[in-house]
Protein backbone atom coordinates (compact mmCIF):
# COMPACT_ATOMS: atom_id res chain seq x y z
CA UNK A 1 0.00 0.00 0.00
CA UNK A 2 1.14 3.35 -0.94
CA UNK A 3 0.46 6.81 -0.05
CA UNK A 4 -0.70 9.77 -1.85
CA UNK A 5 2.51 10.55 -2.81
CA UNK A 6 4.12 7.30 -3.58
CA UNK A 7 5.48 6.75 -0.83
CA UNK A 8 5.29 2.60 0.93
CA UNK A 9 2.93 1.99 3.96
CA UNK A 10 2.34 -0.97 5.55
CA UNK A 11 1.34 -3.88 3.68
CA UNK A 12 -2.77 -4.62 4.63
CA UNK A 13 -5.00 -7.51 4.14
CA UNK A 14 -6.69 -8.13 0.38
CA UNK A 15 -10.20 -6.95 2.29
CA UNK A 16 -8.95 -4.10 3.17
CA UNK A 17 -7.32 -3.21 -0.30
CA UNK A 18 -10.80 -4.52 -1.60
CA UNK A 19 -12.68 -1.95 0.88
CA UNK A 20 -10.54 1.12 0.20
CA UNK A 21 -11.21 0.20 -3.98
CA UNK A 22 -14.79 0.14 -3.65
CA UNK A 23 -15.05 3.38 -1.73
CA UNK A 24 -12.92 5.33 -3.73
CA UNK A 25 -10.17 6.35 -1.57
CA UNK A 26 -7.53 4.09 -3.30
CA UNK A 27 -6.47 3.68 -6.96
CA UNK A 28 -4.51 0.72 -8.51
CA UNK A 29 -0.80 1.27 -8.58
CA UNK A 30 0.62 -1.80 -9.97
CA UNK A 31 -0.74 -5.76 -10.32
CA UNK A 32 2.09 -7.62 -9.64
CA UNK A 33 2.53 -7.23 -7.33
CA UNK A 34 -0.88 -5.95 -5.97
CA UNK A 35 -0.04 -2.18 -4.79
CA UNK A 36 -2.84 0.32 -4.40
CA UNK A 37 -2.43 3.98 -3.77
CA UNK A 38 -4.45 5.80 -0.87
CA UNK A 39 -5.42 8.73 -2.41
CA UNK A 40 -6.13 10.49 1.06
CA UNK A 41 -3.33 10.24 3.41
CA UNK A 42 0.20 11.54 3.61
CA UNK A 43 2.98 9.25 4.78
CA UNK A 44 4.15 12.12 7.50
CA UNK A 45 0.12 11.57 8.68
CA UNK A 46 0.46 7.39 8.58
CA UNK A 47 1.58 5.89 11.74
CA UNK A 48 4.69 2.84 10.20
CA UNK A 49 5.81 0.57 12.06
CA UNK A 50 8.18 -1.16 9.39
CA UNK A 51 8.63 -4.70 8.17
CA UNK A 52 11.63 -7.34 7.51
CA UNK A 53 12.23 -8.98 4.61
CA UNK A 54 13.56 -12.35 4.62
CA UNK A 55 15.74 -13.81 1.97
CA UNK A 56 16.29 -17.99 1.22
CA UNK A 57 18.73 -18.26 -1.65
CA UNK A 58 19.01 -21.27 -3.25
CA UNK A 59 20.58 -22.83 -6.53
CA UNK A 60 17.25 -23.30 -8.11
CA UNK A 61 14.78 -21.05 -6.56
CA UNK A 62 14.69 -18.24 -3.74
CA UNK A 63 12.13 -17.99 -1.19
CA UNK A 64 11.28 -14.36 -0.50
CA UNK A 65 9.01 -13.44 2.70
CA UNK A 66 8.22 -10.00 4.14
CA UNK A 67 7.26 -10.09 7.65
CA UNK A 68 6.59 -8.20 10.38
CA UNK A 69 6.34 -8.48 14.42
CA UNK A 70 4.31 -7.21 17.18
CA UNK A 71 4.34 -7.57 20.83
CA UNK A 72 1.23 -9.92 22.60
CA UNK A 73 0.43 -10.68 25.57
CA UNK A 74 -0.01 -14.50 26.67
CA UNK A 75 -2.73 -16.15 28.40
CA UNK A 76 -0.10 -16.22 31.70
CA UNK A 77 0.66 -12.62 31.62
CA UNK A 78 3.87 -13.08 29.58
CA UNK A 79 4.72 -10.68 26.95
CA UNK A 80 5.68 -12.21 23.17
CA UNK A 81 6.94 -11.59 20.13
CA UNK A 82 4.82 -13.01 16.88
CA UNK A 83 5.87 -12.51 13.88
CA UNK A 84 3.78 -12.70 10.83
CA UNK A 85 3.77 -13.25 7.41
CA UNK A 86 2.27 -10.65 5.33
CA UNK A 87 3.82 -11.71 1.37
CA UNK A 88 5.81 -14.85 0.27
CA UNK A 89 6.98 -15.38 -3.10
CA UNK A 90 9.70 -18.45 -4.83
CA UNK A 91 11.85 -16.87 -7.01
CA UNK A 92 12.42 -19.65 -9.90
CA UNK A 93 15.78 -19.61 -11.45
CA UNK A 94 17.19 -20.06 -15.17
CA UNK A 95 20.20 -21.37 -13.97
CA UNK A 96 19.91 -24.38 -16.33
CA UNK A 97 18.65 -23.01 -19.24
CA UNK A 98 21.32 -19.85 -19.41
CA UNK A 99 23.71 -22.92 -19.28
CA UNK A 100 22.79 -24.66 -21.96
CA UNK A 101 22.59 -21.77 -24.05
CA UNK A 102 26.16 -20.91 -23.28
CA UNK A 103 27.19 -24.19 -24.24
CA UNK A 104 24.92 -23.89 -27.56
CA UNK A 105 26.52 -20.96 -28.11
CA UNK A 106 30.50 -22.29 -27.79
CA UNK A 107 29.36 -25.07 -29.97
CA UNK A 108 28.06 -22.40 -32.83
CA UNK A 109 31.44 -20.42 -32.47
CA UNK A 110 33.64 -23.33 -32.21
CA UNK A 111 31.73 -24.82 -35.40
CA UNK A 112 32.49 -21.69 -37.36
CA UNK A 113 35.98 -21.01 -36.37
CA UNK A 114 36.82 -25.08 -37.81
CA UNK A 115 34.61 -24.04 -41.18
CA UNK A 116 35.65 -20.54 -42.00
CA UNK A 117 39.15 -20.51 -40.02
CA UNK A 118 40.76 -23.66 -40.05
CA UNK A 119 44.41 -22.23 -40.24
CA UNK A 120 43.53 -20.25 -36.99
CA UNK A 121 44.26 -21.96 -33.28
CA UNK A 122 41.99 -21.81 -30.90
CA UNK A 123 42.00 -18.85 -29.27
CA UNK A 124 40.08 -19.98 -25.84
CA UNK A 125 41.91 -18.13 -23.18
CA UNK A 126 42.37 -14.73 -24.72
CA UNK A 127 39.78 -12.82 -22.77
CA UNK A 128 39.98 -11.12 -19.29
CA UNK A 129 37.49 -10.88 -17.31
CA UNK A 130 36.99 -7.87 -15.08
CA UNK A 131 36.97 -7.99 -11.48
CA UNK A 132 34.27 -9.22 -9.77
CA UNK A 133 32.95 -11.17 -12.70
CA UNK A 134 30.64 -14.13 -11.82
CA UNK A 135 28.99 -16.91 -14.10
CA UNK A 136 26.19 -15.91 -16.12
CA UNK A 137 24.11 -18.07 -14.09
CA UNK A 138 25.08 -17.33 -11.06
CA UNK A 139 24.97 -13.62 -12.20
CA UNK A 140 21.54 -13.96 -13.29
CA UNK A 141 20.46 -15.61 -9.98
CA UNK A 142 21.78 -12.63 -8.11
CA UNK A 143 20.49 -9.71 -10.45
CA UNK A 144 17.14 -11.14 -10.55
CA UNK A 145 16.91 -11.51 -6.77
CA UNK A 146 18.43 -8.12 -5.61
CA UNK A 147 15.81 -6.99 -8.25
CA UNK A 148 12.59 -8.57 -6.92
CA UNK A 149 14.05 -7.15 -3.02
CA UNK A 150 14.31 -3.51 -4.43
CA UNK A 151 10.32 -3.85 -6.17
CA UNK A 152 9.34 -4.69 -2.63
CA UNK A 153 11.50 -1.88 -0.63
CA UNK A 154 9.71 0.09 -3.29
CA UNK A 155 6.21 -1.05 -1.59
CA UNK A 156 6.61 -1.69 1.64
CA UNK A 157 8.23 -0.15 4.79
CA UNK A 158 11.23 -2.16 4.72
CA UNK A 159 13.54 -1.65 7.88
CA UNK A 160 15.15 -4.89 7.88
CA UNK A 161 16.73 -7.50 5.50
CA UNK A 162 17.76 -11.00 6.34
CA UNK A 163 19.28 -13.24 4.46
CA UNK A 164 19.81 -17.26 5.61
CA UNK A 165 23.12 -18.54 4.76
CA UNK A 166 23.04 -21.95 6.11
CA UNK A 167 25.13 -25.02 4.40
CA UNK A 168 24.52 -28.30 5.73
CA UNK A 169 27.46 -31.49 6.43
CA UNK A 170 25.25 -34.53 5.71
CA UNK A 171 27.95 -36.46 6.01
CA UNK A 172 29.19 -34.76 9.20
CA UNK A 173 25.20 -35.07 10.60
CA UNK A 174 25.17 -38.95 9.79
CA UNK A 175 28.38 -39.77 11.14
CA UNK A 176 27.46 -37.41 14.18
CA UNK A 177 30.63 -35.45 14.68
CA UNK A 178 32.87 -33.51 12.91
CA UNK A 179 34.99 -34.81 9.90
CA UNK A 180 38.77 -34.96 9.47
CA UNK A 181 39.59 -35.10 5.81
CA UNK A 182 40.57 -38.47 5.85
CA UNK A 183 37.49 -39.65 7.38
CA UNK A 184 35.73 -37.91 4.75
CA UNK A 185 36.52 -40.08 2.15
CA UNK A 186 35.45 -43.14 3.91
CA UNK A 187 32.11 -42.72 3.03
CA UNK A 188 29.01 -45.81 3.27
CA UNK A 189 30.35 -46.31 -0.65
CA UNK A 190 34.35 -46.76 0.16
CA UNK A 191 36.21 -49.20 -1.70
CA UNK A 192 33.00 -50.01 -3.39
CA UNK A 193 32.45 -49.79 -7.27
CA UNK A 194 29.10 -48.30 -8.40
CA UNK A 195 28.40 -51.10 -11.19
CA UNK A 196 28.68 -53.82 -8.56
CA UNK A 197 27.18 -51.95 -5.95
CA UNK A 198 24.06 -50.99 -8.53
CA UNK A 199 23.99 -54.89 -9.69
CA UNK A 200 23.51 -55.82 -6.06
CA UNK A 201 20.88 -53.40 -5.27
CA UNK A 202 18.82 -54.33 -8.45
CA UNK A 203 19.32 -58.11 -8.43
CA UNK A 204 21.25 -58.12 -11.53
CA UNK A 205 17.99 -57.44 -13.44
CA UNK A 206 16.57 -54.56 -15.32
CA UNK A 207 14.95 -52.13 -13.53
CA UNK A 208 12.32 -51.95 -16.17
CA UNK A 209 11.29 -55.31 -17.83
CA UNK A 210 12.91 -57.38 -15.35
CA UNK A 211 15.35 -59.70 -17.28
CA UNK A 212 18.21 -61.05 -16.34
CA UNK A 213 21.63 -62.62 -17.75
CA UNK A 214 21.98 -59.49 -20.46
CA UNK A 215 24.07 -56.94 -20.87
CA UNK A 216 23.06 -53.92 -18.01
CA UNK A 217 24.31 -50.72 -18.75
CA UNK A 218 23.81 -47.87 -16.18
CA UNK A 219 20.80 -45.47 -16.54
CA UNK A 220 19.63 -42.06 -15.05
CA UNK A 221 16.40 -42.71 -13.50
CA UNK A 222 16.07 -38.54 -14.31
CA UNK A 223 17.81 -37.16 -17.43
CA UNK A 224 20.86 -35.04 -17.19
CA UNK A 225 19.03 -32.75 -19.53
CA UNK A 226 16.12 -32.55 -16.99
CA UNK A 227 18.09 -31.67 -13.86
CA UNK A 228 19.00 -34.99 -13.24
CA UNK A 229 22.77 -35.62 -11.20
CA UNK A 230 24.59 -38.28 -11.10
CA UNK A 231 23.97 -39.78 -7.53
CA UNK A 232 23.42 -43.07 -6.79
CA UNK A 233 19.88 -42.84 -5.88
CA UNK A 234 19.63 -41.31 -9.38
CA UNK A 235 20.98 -44.27 -10.82
CA UNK A 236 19.54 -47.66 -12.06
CA UNK A 237 20.18 -50.34 -14.51
CA UNK A 238 18.46 -50.98 -17.68
CA UNK A 239 19.12 -53.76 -20.62
CA UNK A 240 19.62 -52.53 -24.46
CA UNK A 241 16.09 -52.96 -25.64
Amino acid sequence: MLDKHGHPLMPCHPARARELLTKGRAVVARHAPFTVRIKDRTHAASEIEGVQLRIDPGSRGTGIAVTDTKEETAQDGTTVTVRRGLISLELQHRGDQIHRAMAQRAGYRRRRRSANCRYRAPRSANRTRPKGWLPPSLRHRVDTTLSVARRLCQYAPVTEIHIERVAFDTHAVSAGKNLTAAERQNGTLAGTEIREYLLTKWGRACAYCGVTGVPLNIEHIRPCSHGGSNRISNLTLACIP
